[in-house]
């Protein structure tokens, strides 16, 4: 007696090897629009974020010239800080910390907030903008009249600058300097203010940033 054995249903081996052909070009073009995708997150996200610094960069500085005080300050050694307010493209020699910073404005401003009165303080802060490899810190002394242990708060506003500019408007011109001396301070000192401040930088993806913000001594 004879058996039969039944054809039983497969894949050649060069329809397999045509198949893994098939999935490998898949995956190929899968994972290159999985990157492409992920490298564009990646552009938008770093996009996004210095775009919030500009823009925090901006409502900061609109603040804190908008409320300047032509008022004294002290330093820790409790002598008179130099200079009632202060702005220099190339620094400020007498208040940079270390060789690693250039203070480009230095000033005391009004508006910081006390609710209930709960700390033993005035409205008043003392603020310097330093230019520190390659980023701009906002230093602030939380008193105006520092003492030794007084706190220190420094915020990084804006990384990997290419290069900064800073300009005074003085009646008609553009100033890269402008100081008002401790020792000249008087009844007239407020006119001594220049009118504008402009702040020029460069960032990777945005160069010829500008902000340009009136001081008090502009009245609407």
């Amino acid at each position: 007696m004879t058996r039969t054995v039944p054809d039983e249903a497969g894949f050649s081996l060069l329809e397999v090897l045509v198949s893994v052909a098939i999935l490998a070009v898949i995956g190929s073009i899968s994972i290159a629009l999985l990157s492409a995708s992920l490298t564009a997150q990646e552009v938008n996200n770093d996009a996004l974020d210095r775009t919030a610094m500009i823009d925090r960069t901006r409502t900061l500085l609109r603040e804190d010239i908008g409320q300047i005080v032509l008022r004294p300050a002290r330093a820790e050694d409790g002598y008179a800080a130099p200079y009632v307010f202060a702005g220099d493209a190339d620094g400020l020699a007498e208040l940079e910390r270390s060789r690693e910073e250039r203070v480009l404005l230095a000033l005391t401003r009004r508006g910081r907030a006390n609710p209930g009165l709960i700390q033993p303080r005035s409205s008043l802060l003392h603020v310097e903008y330093v230019l520190r490899e390659g980023d701009l810190v906002r230093r602030a002394t939380l008193y105006p009249d520092a003492a030794v242990p007084t706190p220190v708060s420094e915020q990084v506003l804006l990384t990997g600058i290419g290069s900064v500019e800073m300009g005074f408007l003085i009646g008609a011109n553009w100033s890269a300097r402008s100081v008002i001396p401790s020792e000249s301070m008087n009844a007239a000192a407020a006119g001594t203010l220049p009118r504008a401040l402009r702040l020029r930088y460069d960032l990777p993806g945005f160069d010829g940033l500008e902000h340009i913000v009136l001081t008090p001594a502009v009245r609407p």
